[in-house]
This record gives structure tokens, sequence and C-alpha cells, in this order.
């Protein structure tokens, strides 16, 4: 591309484009940068992608915001803070910011300690842990679900007095 030229919009492409979008979102939900991937995927120009991204945000069929609440309602109970906002940034481009706002908003501290308790309890039944010496494979299993550390080791603490008993 030619330094500081523009090219003109072809009104026909961009209209694929947005056709290709649409077909795209059909599918399921997608972030803002899914999208745009997809359309330079297709081979769209730069000014193409977004007049498509642009007319299909300003119906909202793209919304961010909107989308990590919908994420938040499939994910959020299978997995911990730290692995959503992960998937939410590094997978989807979602914004870090906006990604931990909504995501602090929609799962309490006391919350997360029950999902992480409840995946600890479920994964000790599932291998049939009966005593402490698989206590080290529950905690890197909760952390690979992306439960915070301090948050596995509460529910370490009180799993494994269980047993004591």
């Amino acid at each position: 591309m030619a330094e500081g030229k523009v090219y003109e919009l072809n009104e026909e492409r961009a209209a694929k484009a947005y056709d290709a979008l649409l077909k795209y979102l059909a599918a399921s939900p997608r972030s803002e940068k899914e999208c745009r991937e997809k359309l330079y995927e297709r081979g769209f120009h730069k000014n193409e992608v977004e007049y498509a991204i642009e007319r299909a945000k300003s119906y909202r069929y793209i919304d961010d915001e909107e989308y990590v609440r919908t994420f938040l309602s499939y994910y959020g109970d299978r997995l911990g803070k730290k692995k959503l906002v992960y998937k939410l940034t590094q997978e989807k481009g979602i914004d870090k910011e906006l990604a931990e706002n909504l995501i602090d908003d929609a799962i309490s501290d006391e919350r997360e300690l029950e999902k992480c308790r409840a995946e600890a309890e479920k994964y000790v039944r599932q291998k049939k842990i009966a005593d402490k010496s698989g206590a080290s494979k529950v905690y890197a299993h909760l952390m690979q679900k992306g439960y915070d550390g301090s948050t596995v080791s509460r529910v370490m603490a009180t799993l494994f007095d269980i047993f004591e008993e």
C-alpha cells in the first residue's frame, strides 16, 4: 500500500463484507476482534472491514460489553476469574479493563470461593482422592481452572480438614 494513499470505498465490496460479517455473526456472538480477523481472512481491505464493523456496531450486532455478559453466562460457573479474563482478553480480544470490571460485577469473591470449592469437591469425587496425598493434584487442577492462589489455598485448607476427621 502506497504511503499516504487512501483507497476509495468500493460500495459493492463493502456491502459484501457486511453480508459476510452478518453470516459470521449468525452462528454465534463474536467479539469485534474476531469479526475483524474473519473479514481480513476473507480478503477484504481495511476500509471495507471498517465499514462492515461500524455498520454492525451501529445496529449493536457487535457489542463487546454484551459479548462479555453472554460469555460469562456460559463460562462463568466453570472457570475462575483469572481464566475468564485470560480467555476474553487473549483469545477474544476484549479490552482487559472492560473484562475485569464486568467479571468483578458479575462474580463476587464469595461466589468465586463457592465455585472453587464445588470444583474441588467434584474433582476429588471423580478422581477418588481420599487423603492428603492427592492434594497437589487438586491444587494444580484448581489453578488450571483459573482460580486465584489465595482462593485455592482457602478451599484446600477446608477440603483437607474434612479428610482428617
